[in-house]
């Protein structure tokens, strides 16, 4: 290797080095001191020919610099803009950056310290255990506010490498559905008291029309809708309870449930010319929970099964069966029906609350 070409091939190292790490360059300058070492070692066509080899790659090489760096600027931009609270860590959970949003909800106040620790917390959870973590923060300063910290490890292959976690005020979201559930409550249970008079009004009525069947019927229709409709305020109870993540947990006999169920709704199996059939339970099937609503919970498969089965013209009575079986230490409750069933596009929004397939 000549002097010339030796002098090349450090040029293109440092310039190089000196883009990557400084993320500037001007390939003129380089080209003037490329030029100025070819006067003093000559120049030649092979010699001419590595020059504007090397000023191309630097040109390319600019370029990609100047673009990184742009969509590097517009990156940080759309974070610190962001009004969810952003926290990149290292593998140690040190905070490396963070935008303006997540700055304002982890401030020095006392209340936000506990936010720090939490958050904190939860990105060491999350680099340790490479899973997602989700935890809410109430933070009881002047104003009270809830704050949802979620943290993600970022994983290259299986080394970890650190964790970013998101950090949302969700102080107005936990108000507006704790008003809403107080309004249910409040609601459902002012008309339990009208709804059980109206029951007991209906049955003293039928009572005294014994002789006029028209009458009678209108009244026990009156006595079943009631009842009807006081089952629906204890099932809105219900949903409000479970929205609300309270219940009664004791220990539940599966068997009474079933039973309870079957005999509630016999007369609607009956009234439709369906088979209700239900297998004997296991005296283990047993279970910590709350019998109101594991019984509300049957009840409305049983009824969806009801309903949906249609008897045919001349054949035998479509069947709704219940299934309750035992294995290991969980008990499972199966309703089997014979009627339209759920399309498979449909079967995903099962539990979507409110959600009903159209026929």
């Amino acid at each position: 290797m000549d002097i010339t070409t030796a002098v090349l091939a450090g040029v293109a190292v440092l310039a190089t080095v000196s883009a990557i790490v400084l993320g500037v360059r001007n390939h003129r300058h380089v080209g003037a001191i490329v030029a100025a070492v070819e006067r003093i070692g000559g120049s030649t066509p092979r010699r001419r020919h590595r020059v504007t080899a090397l000023d191309a790659a630097l040109d390319r090489l600019e370029r990609s610099t100047a673009q990184a760096q742009r969509e590097r600027s517009r990156l940080a931009g759309a974070v610190q803009s962001a009004p969810l609270g952003v926290l990149l860590t290292d593998d140690h959970g040190v905070v490396i950056t963070s935008n303006a949003a997540a700055e304002r909800f982890l401030g020095t106040r006392l209340g936000e310290a506990v936010a720090q620790v939490r958050v904190r917390d939860s990105i060491e959870r999350a680099v340790l255990d490479r899973n997602a973590v989700s935890v809410e923060v109430e933070l009881y300063t002047p104003v009270r506010a809830v704050l949802e910290v979620s943290a993600v490890p970022l994983d290259f292959g299986v080394e970890s490498v650190g964790a970013v976690a998101f950090v949302e005020d969700v102080t107005d979201a936990r108000r507006v559905t704790a008003m809403r559930r107080d309004f249910i409550a409040n609601v459902s249970h002012e008309l339990k008291t009208p709804l059980a008079a109206l029951a007991a009004l209906a049955e003293a009525l039928a009572g005294s029309v014994t002789g006029d069947p028209a009458a009678a019927g209108l009244a026990e229709r009156l006595r079943h809708e009631s009842e009807r409709l006081a089952r629906l305020v204890g099932d809105i109870l219900d949903l409000s309870q479970a929205e609300a993540l309270t219940s009664h947990d004791e220990p539940v006999a599966i068997a009474a449930v079933v039973a309870a169920v079957a005999r509630e709704m016999e007369p609607l199996a009956a009234g439709r010319g369906v088979s209700l059939e239900v297998a004997p339970v296991p005296m283990e099937a047993r279970v910590a929970g709350d019998s109101r609503q594991l019984r509300s919970l049957v009840s409305n498969l049983v009824d969806n099964a009801l309903k949906y089965s249609f008897p045919e013209k001349g054949g035998q009575p479509p069947r709704v069966t219940v299934t309750t079986t035992v294995d290991d230490a969980a008990v499972f409750i199966e309703v089997a029906d014979q009627g339209i069933g759920i399309a498979e596009s449909h079967q995903d929004r099962i539990f979507e609350r409110f959600y009903r397939v159209d026929r």
